[in-house]
């Protein structure tokens, strides 16, 4: 698998990226492209493709800075699900000395259970922390989330830390 950076310039990799990024997230969870392309001047921005033998398998969206990466975005092309590169891509993630903090929807259907469980099997913890994420979109709510850490749980510190950082720098990058 090979994790790329991909640029607008590069037509053909970029609409079909940016192609799975808007059909896997909702609305209130994906920037506007211009907001995008500003995030990604930021270098501890790190919006990577991934791809197999040619072929688009999933992106990868993730914040790195101080000890900490944030996974902001990560998605697999659902015709590939089941195959394992979810579990890989977590992998790559995991494969640096940075306390890896991400976010997931509250258990209320059998998908977001699905979800908390399949970032379990891949080593992380789900902590006692909740997190009002700001919308990305101002026609949007901002949405309780539960939050999940690896290698082990955040303390209430690298939470605050964490919180800063996304109500600061991250949103920043959107409307």
């Amino acid at each position: 698998m090979e994790f790329l950076l991909i640029g607008s310039d590069e037509s053909e990799r970029w609409n079909s990226v940016w192609k799975l990024y808007e059909d896997s997230f909702p609305v209130a969870e994906r920037r506007k492209i211009e907001d995008h392309l500003l995030a990604t001047a930021d270098d501890r921005f790190f919006p990577l493709s991934v791809w197999d033998g040619g072929e688009l398998v999933g992106l990868m969206f993730f914040w790195e800075w101080d000890s900490y990466r944030y996974l902001e975005h990560l998605a697999v092309d659902p015709d590939l699900r089941g195959h394992g590169y979810g579990s890989q891509m977590l992998r790559y993630l995991r494969d640096s000395e940075h306390t890896i903090i991400l976010e997931i929807d509250p258990l209320i259907n059998e998908l977001s259970v699905r979800r908390l469980q399949f970032y379990e099997r891949a080593g992380y913890t789900l902590t006692p922390y909740r997190f009002m994420h700001l919308p990305y979109r101002l026609e949007a709510h901002p949405q309780e989330l539960l939050i999940l850490s690896y290698p082990s749980m955040i303390t209430k510190e690298q939470h605050n830390d964490f919180l800063r950082f996304v109500n600061e720098e991250v949103i920043r990058y959107c409307e």
